[in-house]
């Protein structure tokens, strides 16, 4: 409702609320009046004629949408709904609900122009948000007109400061990507926005989000190889956590904590550690499988049926023939920012075959003859990479290729996954944020901005909280999630982007929507705004003879006294 409206140069909801005011004229001063509204302003307690002005100017703009069906509890003998009617969340249906006594009069308010320019969402190129390192930043805006708007601009925002900006042209109903960099420096949480110049409709002009430097990502290596390739590979990083264990002693604590679990060349799996990795892929961690030396295989068949992939030993040895690899996509998302200069000429290392598989979820590395090299399998919010040769020179030339560490860090990256989300949407849902250990489960979590707080429906299990974003929490912004006086973290809200889409039913288009069988709903053209006061009163009021009555009394009056006096 902060569109203009059609002739005039007023918000929607001014001229509603005036609207409002001429219709509370039309009826007798002992009438009482309702007034619902998306904030239940007063509650929707009845109020006397005289007070309905007042009310109506205590309305303000709201990010809750409303529910018509509110009004039909209390059954009122007229029901005026003055709205613009939007396409994608009104439904005749909901005037099912009223008592077919109930007259409800359908007031369309026309806008200037359905045309807005929104910001549906933004995300990262991964999860992994390095500081100090250049990171891409995905803004997706959509226009909702029917007209192209040109050179729109685009502005990123970090802690208040402009960190980035750009123009974009946005082509008529679609959506349009644009991409953005920036970086970060230290460890603490950044609040930012992205903001764009749109008018008049601007309460989704702005999109905000959190950004939380990344953690250093875990990484357990079970291996039987004691000069493992992947341990001088990691331990060089400062941004990854990395363990080793033998597969006859395994911490499997380390295990299940851990972001994700490298099973490197583990000769004769034991039917434990298999089962532990199901689970621990069922749970959400990410596992790697780089096949043995030889052709112990042990329990590897009953991992591979245990998370539903369809591989199997070929039995190749060490004089197994070394196929080319084929070069990789550099569109598919894992390469994205690996190569500065892509050569598709490039020379690509060998490998011979010793597990083989199919209808994975990514083929990221093939072979030359088009057979799976390196794939991922997505299991529930869980992956499996699946490698098909050993990383022994016997077998495979690529730990001594440029690709290896790229590939291998790439893995490891696509592991992490934010403990919370950029940004939440106001009006419901349910969030779940983890609980640190070190935290008492007594104590009741808050969501506070600046002088505002609010208590959400919560519940504490399994390490993780979970709590229902409030109804009466409707300022998008920046809120602290704290308890009593410890902040566990900050959390972005904005407000839903359903009411971007402007699209709204004409008065021809409501008369088809509400059909012939509902004979008590009224709806009236654009401007009507009942000037037509007489006709309004007749057809509900009846005809009113008064006026009649004292003309023709006047009028007898005054002939009498002229046959009085000159006969």
């Amino acid at each position: 409702m902060q569109n203009l409206q059609a002739n005039e140069n007023l918000a929607l909801l001014s001229v509603a609320t005036d609207k409002a005011k001429a219709i509370s004229g039309l009826f007798p001063a002992s009438t009482s009046f309702r007034l619902q509204t998306s904030d239940n302003l007063n509650h929707g307690a009845p109020v006397e004629k005289g007070e309905v002005a007042a009310m109506l100017d205590g309305i303000d703009m709201s990010a809750k949408s409303f529910a018509p069906g509110a009004a039909f509890r209390v059954q009122p003998s007229h029901l005026f709904i003055l709205s613009d009617f939007q396409k994608n969340n009104f439904s005749p249906a909901v005037l099912d609900a009223a008592d077919s006594a109930t007259q409800i009069h359908l007031l369309p308010l026309e806008a200037a122009s359905t045309s807005n320019v929104t910001i549906d969402s933004v995300y990262l190129e991964d999860e992994f948000l390095r500081p100090g390192a250049e990171n891409r930043l995905f803004v997706l805006l959509s226009n909702t007109g029917d007209e192209a708007v040109e050179d729109v601009p685009v502005k990123l925002y970090l802690q208040d400061q402009q960190a980035a900006a750009l123009s974009i042209d946005l082509p008529a109903d679609q959506a349009t990507q644009a991409v953005m960099t920036f970086r970060i420096t230290g460890s603490s949480t950044v609040n930012a926005y992205v903001q764009v110049e749109d008018y008049p409709v601007d309460f989704d002009n702005t999109y905000n989000f959190v950004l939380a430097p990344s953690s250093p990502i875990s990484i357990v290596e079970v291996t039987d190889n004691l000069q493992s390739e992947l341990k001088q590979l990691y331990q060089s990083e400062p941004f990854f956590k990395f363990a080793a264990f033998r597969s006859n002693s395994i911490d499997y604590a380390s295990l299940a904590a851990a972001d994700i679990v490298i099973l490197n060349g583990v000769q004769s799996m034991s039917a434990a550690l298999a089962a532990t990795a199901a689970n621990y892929v069922k749970e959400g961690g990410t596992l790697t499988v780089i096949p043995p030396d030889g052709s112990e295989i042990g329990a590897y068949t009953t991992l591979f049926q245990n998370l539903n992939i369809p591989a199997s030993f070929t039995g190749a040895g060490k004089s197994g023939v070394k196929t080319t690899l084929a070069t990789p996509d550099p569109n598919n998302p894992f390469f994205r920012s690996i190569f500065s200069d892509f050569n598709a000429e490039m020379q690509m290392p060998a490998a011979s075959r010793s597990i083989t598989w199919s209808r994975a979820s990514d083929d990221i590395l093939k072979y030359r003859g088009g057979a799976p090299f390196l794939s991922r399998f997505d299991r529930g919010s869980g992956a499996v990479y699946l490698m098909a040769a050993p990383l022994n020179e016997d077998y495979s030339t690529l730990p001594n290729h440029a690709l290896f560490v790229p590939v291998m860090y790439r893995v490891a990256i696509g592991s992490y996954k934010q403990v919370q989300q950029l940004a939440y949407t106001l009006g419901g849902g349910t969030v779940q944020l983890p609980v640190p250990a070190q935290v008492k489960r007594e104590g009741v979590y808050e969501l506070v901005k600046d002088t505002m707080a609010f208590i959400p429906e919560q519940q504490v299990r399994g390490g993780r909280l979970y709590f229902n974003v409030p109804p009466d929490m409707n300022e998008a912004g920046f809120y602290t999630l704290q308890r009593q006086d410890s902040v566990l973290t900050t959390l972005a809200f904005n407000y839903d982007q359903q009411e971007s889409y402007l699209q709204q039913y004409s008065p021809d288009e409501l008369r088809s929507l509400v059909g012939k069988d509902r004979p008590n709903v009224h709806v009236y053209d654009y401007g009507d705004a009942f000037s037509v006061k007489g006709e309004f009163e007749k057809r509900y009021f009846g005809v009113k003879l008064w006026k009649y009555c004292l003309i023709l009394c006047l009028f007898f009056l005054m002939a009498e006294i002229a046959l009085i006096r000159f006969l």
